[in-house]
């Protein structure tokens, strides 16, 4: 799998697979359009990453080298294409995610998991990350908090 930098022109290869995830729109967009969402993160410098795979977009990522929550990297998003779930994926893009960071000096990569999103957290551990610990945010909602030890990649 291959990554390049996400452009005007995969937003609709976005909202397909936002389609294919209500859960992921529910908990992130909360009925916001897609590209206000986008310009959201954009003053993290995050990188949002289209996937592919035999020259098909695949997924798309988002991650950042310095959240301020912890001045650490964190994954924000992953969404993997239907077609291309259970064949692991996702695991090989949050690998060649970590080998970028770890290149980079990093130690661990971060992601925050609603609490009660059970499928993500074990698609996230299925992929390497931990449970660290669990928070909760300013309106209340609790988190689980997952780190990825960079000596994976």
């Amino acid at each position: 799998m291959n990554s390049r930098s996400f452009s005007a022109s995969d937003l609709a290869f976005f909202e397909e697979l936002i389609r294919f995830s209500p859960e992921w729109a529910e908990e992130e967009l909360n009925g916001e359009p897609v590209k206000s969402y986008m310009l959201s993160y954009a003053m993290y410098n995050g990188s949002w990453l289209v996937w592919e795979d035999g020259g098909r977009p695949a997924a798309v990522s988002f991650h950042l080298e310095w959240a301020p929550s912890n001045g650490k990297p964190w994954l924000g998003t992953l969404l993997v294409h239907p077609g291309f779930r259970r064949k692991g994926r996702g695991k090989t893009i949050i690998g060649k995610i970590g080998s970028r960071l770890k290149n980079a000096g990093h130690k661990a990569l971060f992601a925050a998991v609603p609490f009660d999103r059970d499928e993500w957290q074990q698609t996230l551990a299925h992929c390497g990350f931990e449970q660290l610990k669990t928070e909760k945010d300013e309106k209340g909602n609790r988190y689980l908090i997952m780190v990825y030890p960079l000596t994976h990649t």
